[in-house]
């Protein structure tokens, strides 16, 4: 790849930052640099401003704009990681809900949820608690905008990496070995779906939710400013009132959002929706 002065990373990163709300700017030039080098190597480009009018005009651009998203996040992720969001949502946010999950099924959303770990290990987590045998069911959305990896997420196969916060028990408890890959079991898989969203779009989630608990993990963390605070209106937009945004340890709304309530449970910062008084809708149990 040629160096390339800064206006042409620049217009670059403008094309990235309008698409998915993804910042590189400044210190993120060098990670741009190096997850954009393997497309340019595929397409026989050069350079990033080719690059760039390849995305702007190629006839071939909206595919390539989907690997371009696929390779600018890490997706790194696996079984159990922050387990304690797990807990919060098995002995808080279902316990508060007791009475209205009487009638229906506790509804979750996971965000950006690459190749299916986090909401399956929701699953796995209200599965052992034994809430099916308290009439409770519940139903689990995991979106990404990364096809690739939504397909995985439907396969629930997964290597030695995704379970490596797992106990060997609960490997053999939550899973089938085949041939080196790991299968996750039909009993946790079921009421998990997928779909494809890029939470950078304002109607990403139109007609989806109301939801009980977001998990929205290790995201935002790639957007600018901007598309941070837009992103968290989508989230709000599709909580039910009182409900629950699960952000990963690095992740604030402290100072950023009037819309949420911080609330501090088995030890993590979390965030609940005001309701239309104003409050969180109760306090957590």
């Amino acid at each position: 790849m040629n160096a390339a002065d800064d206006f042409e990373y620049k217009l670059l990163c403008d094309l990235i930052q309008a698409r998915f709300g993804l910042s590189f700017a400044g210190s993120r030039r060098e990670i741009l640099a190096a997850r954009v080098r393997p497309r340019l190597a595929a397409l026989h480009l050069h350079s990033i401003l080719d690059y760039y009018h390849y995305l702007r005009c190629h006839p071939g651009r909206e595919a390539e704009l989907d690997r371009l998203a696929a390779q600018l996040t890490n997706n790194e992720t696996y079984f159990f990681r922050e387990r304690h969001h797990f807990d919060i949502v098995v002995k808080h946010v279902v316990p508060g809900l007791r009475e209205a999950l009487r009638t229906r099924p506790l509804r979750a959303l996971s965000a950006g949820c690459s190749s299916g770990e986090e909401p399956y290990s929701l699953a796995i987590a209200l599965y052992e608690a034994g809430l099916e045998l308290r009439g409770i069911t519940w139903e689990i959305e995991g979106c990404d905008l990364n096809r690739d990896r939504l397909a995985r997420a439907r396969t629930a196969t997964y290597q030695a990496g995704s379970l490596r916060a797992c106990s060997p028990e609960e490997r053999a408890r939550y899973f089938d070995e085949r041939g080196g890959a790991y299968v996750l079991r039909e009993r946790f898989r079921r009421r998990v779906s997928f779909f494809e969203a890029n939470l950078a779009e304002p109607g990403a989630l139109a007609g989806r939710g109301p939801y009980d608990v977001v998990l929205c993990r290790n995201l935002l963390i790639y957007f600018d400013p901007q598309g941070f605070d837009r992103t968290v209106r989508v989230l709000g937009a599709v909580l039910a009132p009182g409900g629950y945004l699960l952000l990963g340890h690095s992740e604030s709304l402290i100072d950023r959002s009037h819309e949420f309530v911080p609330t501090w449970l088995e030890g993590a910062m979390v965030y609940r929706k005001r309701g239309a008084d104003g409050t969180a809708g109760g306090e957590p149990r």
